[in-house]
Formats: structure tokens, sequence, C-alpha cells
């Protein structure tokens, strides 16, 4: 990402801002401390809803990692997830290496690993492009 470490860490630890590039992004409220609730409109295979997602920030380093957790709630499922992102300086680019943990329960669980992976990989695709355009914005 052609953008300053610093810009990148503040984007990604603002809910505010972030939680504008999930896909079916409703609104977003700043509960006390560390913690956040997005709403969300939601499509998972054949299932459609509306969705919560709750998130607290577990690590914060400046400029270098932000840590969720949390737990999505929507469309007859459940998931427990973590989402890491590591950032580091590469010359004039910041990269970004990002790792996601989830556990998800539920009707979703009964489309099978197969459809699921194909589902989140759409979802990683469209989570990070919208990264990567809202970043170059700023």
């Amino acid at each position: 990402m052609n953008r300053d470490p610093g810009i990148v860490f503040r984007f990604l630890s603002d809910p505010r801002i972030f939680a504008r590039v999930f896909p079916g992004f409703q609104d977003v409220k700043i509960m006390g401390g560390e913690e956040f609730i997005v709403k969300l409109k939601v499509t998972i295979g054949p299932f459609r809803g509306d969705a919560t997602l709750r998130g607290r920030f577990i690590e914060l380093v400046e400029n270098k990692l932000v840590k969720v957790a949390g737990r999505w709630e929507g469309a007859g499922s459940t998931m427990d997830y973590m989402l890491t992102f590591a950032l580091a300086k590469v010359n004039s680019e910041t990269r970004v290496d990002w790792v996601f943990e989830g556990y998800i329960e539920g009707l979703a669980a009964l489309l099978g690993d197969k459809v699921l992976n194909s589902i989140a990989r759409s979802l990683i695709d469209e989570i990070t492009e919208g990264i990567i355009g809202e970043v170059s914005k700023l």
C-alpha cells in the first residue's frame, strides 16, 4: 500500500472508518473503551438478514499491529473471530500482513467447508479492495 504505516494504522484502528468497507454496512456504534458494534445486512449463500458484529481491540501497537476479537451474529448463525493486521514499512510502502481466524456455528455451518470457503474468499476480496480504496483516499 502506498501509504505511511501511521495512516494505515489509524484507518485499521478506527471502526468508524474501517467498518464502512464491510459488505452490507449500515451503522457502527462505539461502546466504552476499545469496543464497538457494527450493524450489517448480510447474505451467506441462501441465508439473508440483519447481522451484528461486536468487536474489541485486544492489542494495538502504534503503526505496527492491530488485533481485534469478537462475535458476529446474524442469518441464523454465529461466529467467534480474531483478526490480526501486522504493518511494516517496506521501502516507500506499507506492507499489511493479516490473518483471520473464525469459528462459525448455526445455519451457515451447514453449507459445508467448500461453500463457506468460496463465500469467505469473495468477502475477503471485497473487504481488501475496500481497504485499499479507502486508504488510498487518505
